[in-house]
């Protein structure tokens, strides 16, 4: 009776494992940590906000004068003003954002202005 009872174990316990064997496992990932955030060097947010409001300005003035649509032509967007070394880069850099923030400035207030 003790071999049969082993028995009856035995394929109960291979079945169970069988059962088990036949699922595949799935395996939740971690979640990717939060990113960083995003620091802006004050330098181009300076030259963006400097740019954007002086094109804004000019092309507003160009509209309202009759003037052709051109943002290159005013003598902000070629000199860049406002840069200072306490903003932490070089002027190359800054007048590189001040222009993208003249052109893009310059380009709404013509416009919508």
């Amino acid at each position: 009776m003790r071999s049969s009872s082993f028995k009856s174990l035995g394929l109960l316990l291979m079945l169970l494992v069988a059962g088990c064997a036949s699922r595949p496992a799935y395996y939740v990932a971690t979640p990717p940590p939060p990113p960083e955030p995003v620091q802006v060097e004050p330098l181009i947010s300076v030259a963006e906000h400097n740019g954007f409001v002086d094109g804004e300005r000019m092309g507003v003035a160009d509209r309202d004068m009759g003037r052709s649509y051109k943002p290159g032509r005013s003598e902000l967007f070629e000199e860049a003003p406002g840069y200072s070394p306490r903003l932490g880069g070089p002027f190359h850099q800054y007048r590189y954002y001040y222009r993208d923030g003249f052109r893009r400035g310059y380009h709404g207030g013509y416009l919508h202005g």
